[in-house]
């Protein structure tokens, strides 16, 4: 779907419908406050997602835990992950540095 008919539903959803007909375009102004309401939707909805799942799966390993010795045949503790398979989100990583610079 094209960006302008994304843009397009999204205003008619949230904009009064005397604002958005086919007749009568968004103006320049309106058609940036969408813009910056969709952006900061996304962004609440993913430091959301980051309070309610703070961890993802190591990017290295895939989230095994485990990787392959140089020669192929032993396994070891990934590096990056520490043998967890998990790492902090970036999203994450900022709530909890917030959270530290309150309790201070």
């Amino acid at each position: 779907m094209p960006a302008n008919h994304l843009l397009w539903l999204f205003a008619s959803t949230v904009v009064p419908a005397s604002i958005v007909t086919e007749n009568q375009p968004l103006t320049h102004n309106q058609r940036v406050a969408v813009w910056i309401g969709t952006g900061l939707a996304a962004i609440a909805l993913y430091l959301l997602g980051c309070l309610i799942f703070p961890y993802s799966n190591c990017t290295k390993c895939a989230g095994s835990g485990k990787s392959r010795a140089p020669r192929g045949k032993a396994f070891r503790n990934c590096r990056r992950c520490k043998g967890t398979g998990r790492r902090t989100r970036v999203g994450s990583r900022l709530i909890d540095a917030r959270r530290n610079r309150r309790n201070r």
